[in-house]
């Protein structure tokens, strides 16, 4: 054991060693302290979480909320003396055409002998039950037409479980994590998968060594992931297909047959569950779906298991908004000499409904505007313009981001992503940034020429403890002097591999420098993400200041440095990034 530690701790020394002979970055300490010294002790970053998490929430991308939760960010850069503030309408709606909210939720079991509460979420854009509706409960696992027949006629005005109940594991183990050295030490010494523009094979978030993460409880996909043992079945959920392939729609023989609603849950437990939904969702044709934590949904079963007739009640009410606005939020430190060359920090504004969306991803968002309060209090010089960017709709597939990409950066417009649906597995999507495969050569415009380097922020409320390279060797050495002033902070280690499932892959999957900081997960895939317990009670405040702070570090060295950030090497002409379908993360 000791043996091991010793040649774990040698090859990490001879990796932090080599690129400190690369390459002279002249990190000046005296700034990076005022940062260090803003971030770490007069942080507000909690302050602006609670207003972000307690008060505009959640922001379902095209919901009135995201509206005014945007007007709020936009309030406080201005505040703090950005400039050019503003909103960014998208040019593509994307599918958008309506905007949606959950205004009241109610529902109980009742049968002979008793009666409880239910718990739960409607997925997004499903209708409401236009007032107080009851009916018996039953349980309809089959998804063909063939296996559905023997339902035919025996469904009106109940309400349906979508599937088998599910099996409930204990937490075995504790359900949050930090990183360990071992395993920061074997992403650092990964290797890269191949070549091309911000690929992640569907399945494996690249960079993270086995078992460096508690697993996503539910099966190997990502939370509520189609195809995963005990996800929310994609009729109940996503107002999806059922099993049958060719034409079939399992929802829309529920609907035909006169079904009050359909309910699914999520094998987490523990009061935990997964929500989702699908923007076309068309009221007119839709049923109310709603997703229930696993205790509640496995009661009801096991009672009509045993021939005991349950009724469901609920009264919930939606509200559809027409044609909603969709934006992106962005602001700007000005630079000096090099102004017209762009620094850009952010990540993704909206999140899903069932909670607050601190974590996924009100905590990136408000450590993006943290670091930019950072930069302008401590007024360290920046000679490029630093510029954040507060996507939405990056959870119905890196939608914000994307349009930002084709609005500013490329003369092509990304590759509409499919409305709605799970991330497939491993929470992957968008491996190129959602600009299709395969693909001729990029059309930029002069703005791309102009770009130096993006960060992101969407893992939660972890610690930053490196950062995931995409495959960009050239950047390793400069990144390597970057972190030394973070090291005691916990900033240590760089890996080849790339990461997927968020906004940085819109932008490397164009070609420019683009990066997702690795972060501890604390409970991000146990507990947080898409989750009914996506909280402000989740976040972390040490590691939000941190997280801030580091940001505001990266911006300002990638502000100064004498050269805009090194481009990885074109993938074949072509070849583009491929696209591993639309999701959510």
């Amino acid at each position: 054991m000791r043996r091991k530690h010793l040649y774990v701790l040698a090859s990490v020394a001879l990796l932090l060693a080599l690129p400190l002979l690369a390459t002279n970055e002249n990190v000046n300490y005296a700034d990076i302290n005022k940062i260090k010294a803003e971030g770490m002790q007069h942080s507000q970053v909690m302050e602006l979480n609670s207003w972000l998490s307690d008060v505009y929430s959640p922001r379902l991308t095209g919901s009135p909320t995201v509206q005014k939760a945007a007007e709020w960010a936009m309030g406080k850069m201005k505040e703090w003396g950005l400039v050019n503030v503003k909103i960014e309408p998208w040019e593509n709606r994307n599918n958008f055409d309506r905007g949606w909210t959950n205004d009241k939720f109610y529902m109980a079991a009742s049968w002979a002998e008793g009666k409880f509460a239910i718990p739960g979420t409607p997925t997004a854009w499903t209708p409401g039950t236009n007032g107080l509706q009851s009916g018996e409960a039953i349980l309809v696992t089959a998804t063909t037409a063939e296996d559905l027949a023997q339902y035919k006629g025996k469904l009106k005005g109940k309400w349906i479980l979508t599937q088998a109940l599910p099996d409930v594991a204990a937490f075995w183990d504790a359900p949050s994590k930090r990183y360990t050295a071992e395993q920061l030490a074997t992403m650092e010494m990964a290797q890269a998968a191949q070549p091309e523009f911000g690929v992640t094979p569907p399945g494996a978030r690249q960079g993270a060594p086995a078992q460096a993460a508690p697993a996503r409880q539910g099966g190997p996909g990502a939370p509520g992931a189609p195809g995963a043992p005990g996800a929310p079945a994609a009729p109940a959920a996503l107002g999806g297909r059922g099993g049958a392939g060719g034409g079939f729609n399992r929802n829309d023989f529920f609907r035909t047959e006169g079904a009050l609603g359909l309910l699914s849950t999520t094998p987490r437990g523990h009061g935990i569950y997964v929500i989702s939904g699908s923007r076309t969702n068309d009221p007119a044709t839709t049923l109310p779906a709603v997703v229930i934590p696993a205790e509640q949904y496995g009661r009801i079963g096991r009672m009509l298991a045993k021939s005991v007739p349950v009724a469901i009640e609920a009264d919930i009410k939606n509200t559809y908004y027409p044609n909603p606005p969709l934006f992106n939020i962005v602001g700007d430190i000005p630079g000096t000499d090099k102004a017209d060359e762009i620094v850009l920090i952010g990540g993704h504004f909206d999140c899903w409904h069932a909670a607050e969306g601190a974590a996924d991803n009100g905590a990136g968002a408000v450590a993006m505007m943290e670091a930019m309060r950072i930069l302008k209090t401590t007024g360290v010089p920046l000679r490029r313009t630093v510029r954040v960017g507060l996507w939405e709709g990056e959870e119905q597939g890196l939608l914000g981001s994307r349009e930002y990409v084709s609005t500013h950066l490329v003369d092509r417009p990304a590759t509409p992503a499919a409305a709605g649906g799970a991330a497939p597995a491993g929470g992957q999507r968008g491996g190129g940034g959602g600009f299709g495969a395969p693909q001729g050569p990029l059309k930029t415009k002069p703005e791309y020429d102009k770009f130096s380097v993006y960060f992101n922020i969407d893992n939660g409320t972890g610690a930053l403890r490196g950062v995931y390279l995409q495959g960009n060797d050239a950047v390793a050495p400069i990144f390597r002097e970057w972190m030394e002033p973070f090291r005691s902070m916990g900033m240590t280690t760089l890996t080849i591999r790339n990461t997927g499932g968020t906004d940085h892959q819109s932008f490397d999957g164009v070609g420019l420098p683009a990066f997702q900081f690795i972060q501890d997960e604390i409970e991000y895939n146990t507990i947080i993400h898409h989750t009914n317990l996506d909280t402000y009670e989740r976040l972390q405040p040490r590691d939000c200041m941190q997280m801030a702070t580091i940001a505001a570090g990266f911006a300002y060295l990638a502000a100064n440095r004498d050269e805009k950030m090194p481009h990885k090497p074109p993938s074949p002409a072509g070849q583009g990034g491929r696209r591993g379908g639309p999701g959510q993360q």
